[in-house]
């Protein structure tokens, strides 16, 4: 779906989605429970009372997206000097991968831009399809996943950027999880033999990190 909302000649909100889904009626609670997990953003439905597919919640999505950003550019328009300001966008992209034990990673790519600024992040769901059920870092990895997954994420880490120890201190001296303890990224890829664990911009360093470890 793309779409063009216009503030002005000279100021628009271009809404570019490609959403993936999974079809056929047996997946349709797969469907609803991705639509409600926020694989679109801004995510407007994960408290809907109905039924959600595709196709309802993308032109709603559009038509809400939209509205915000007229009202806001009017807030804007008498505040702001550079028309460009009132330029905006958002773009998702999404993809199903599959995963392991029959299961399948549903990867939405978004950027938001709001004048001269663009951010851009990655989420990752790991699903069940046939019950919608999203699989949890737990689950794939055991009571101890927290300890266990730091240790090797730091250790690929300390490879992947060929440092002297692979320990927490020296992660943080090289300006990752600075001021904070390490920690395994909810937001994972589980495929067959490995995992891959997604840190967006700005959460452990100013730039997205991805980590792969092996299972």
């Amino acid at each position: 779906m793309d779409t063009t909302i216009s503030f002005s000649k000279d100021a628009a909100c271009k809404i570019h989605i490609n959403y993936a889904f999974l079809k056929g009626n047996e997946y349709a609670v797969a469907n609803d429970s991705l639509l409600r997990m926020g694989t679109l953003q801004p995510n407007y439905f994960a408290t809907s009372l109905e039924r959600l597919t595709p196709q309802r919640v993308i032109s709603e999505l559009a038509r809400r997206y939209g509205k915000e950003y007229i009202e806001l550019a009017r807030w804007l328009k008498d505040r702001e000097h550079e028309k460009s300001q009132l330029n905006w966008a958002l773009n998702i992209d999404t993809r199903i991968l599959p995963s392991r034990d029959n299961n399948i990673v549903y990867i939405s790519n978004i950027a938001i831009k709001t004048g001269e600024t663009t951010t851009k992040y990655s989420l990752c769901f790991n699903i069940d399809p046939q019950t919608g059920r999203q699989i949890t870092l737990k689950e794939a990895f055991g009571d101890d996943y927290n300890e266990t997954l730091t240790k090797k994420i730091i250790a690929q880490m300390a490879k992947n950027y060929d440092w002297d120890d692979d320990d927490a201190a020296q992660a943080q001296s090289k300006g990752y999880f600075v001021g904070i303890k390490p920690y395994p990224s909810a937001n994972f890829i589980l495929h067959e033999d490995s995992a891959t664990f997604v840190y967006s911009a700005g959460e452990i360093n100013p730039k997205e990190v991805r980590v792969t470890i092996d299972n």
